[in-house]
């Protein structure tokens, strides 16, 4: 019997994550299950999107696992970075083996997107890439100038950013400076898992045109596709919402069942 269960993933580093578990009542070895990850400034539900998407992947067959990164959602404050939540990732697969799980996969939303690129976790059956910030740095660049100019003396010092539903999320120079020296053209052209780049063509804050750039790095087989969503911004629901699903849906049973 499919059930939402609350769950407490230990940090590597310390302390825990905050998260979900989405199972379907099936033994773990024989059930393929996705580890979602969230945007910048989001948190594991999305604002009911990772909600209704987890549960349409139990419908599907699929368990699920969504979680709020190190220093946002409901975890306690600390500066995020990529590099962080790299490490996050990693301890949340770990915690998916652990229960036994053997069919594994990932979907990666904007800043969780290219924390999925980053990561590269190994013995994975299918990634699917919701709008990702691969080229986030390029969004950010005015704002980047800025801090580049008061890095020297702020470099220390947490900037406030707002997260709807929740407070206020933390970064620092660092999380700029990470995604600046980020390659990630390398990293998408090293890049082994079957992978998906789902994309609105509305999307405003990173746009169509980038991540279609992006996949152009990104092995040409049958194992990596691009699909564009028309009239869906960043903030996709409803019916691009259901979009966006149906095609995750349909590239993770290829690999899984």
């Amino acid at each position: 019997m499919a059930q939402k269960l609350t769950i407490n993933i230990t940090r590597s580093t310390n302390g825990s994550l905050n998260g979900f578990h989405f199972e379907i009542g099936k033994p773990f070895e024989e059930t393929p299950v996705v580890i979602l990850c969230h945007g910048f400034s989001g948190d594991q539900e999305e604002w009911g999107r990772f909600t209704k998407t987890a549960l349409e992947f139990n419908k599907a067959g699929f368990d699920a696992v969504t979680f709020d990164f190190s220093g946002s959602g409901k975890n306690p404050r600390e500066p995020i970075t990529l590099s962080k939540q790299v490490q996050d990732l990693k301890d949340v697969h770990e915690w998916v083996k652990s229960k036994g799980y053997e069919k594994i996969n990932v979907l990666g939303l904007s800043f969780g997107g290219i924390t999925t690129l980053a990561a590269n976790l190994l013995n994975i059956r299918a990634t699917v890439f919701w709008a990702p910030a691969f080229y986030f740095k390029r969004a950010i660049k005015k704002f980047h100038v800025i801090m580049g100019f008061l890095g020297s003396k702020f470099s220390n010092k947490p900037r406030l950013m707002p997260s709807a539903n929740n407070e206020p999320i933390m970064i620092k120079y660092d999380f700029l400076k990470e995604g600046r020296n980020f390659d990630v053209e390398s990293a998408l052209a090293n890049y082994s898992t079957p992978s998906i780049i789902i994309q609105g063509d509305k999307d405003e804050k990173m746009p169509y045109d980038w991540n279609f750039e992006a996949f152009q790095y990104m092995q040409h087989t049958k194992d990596y596709k691009f699909v564009k969503i028309e009239g869906a911004g960043h903030d996709f629901k409803d019916s691009h919402l259901d979009q966006f699903i149906e095609n995750s849906i349909n590239w993770l049973k290829k690999y899984n069942f």
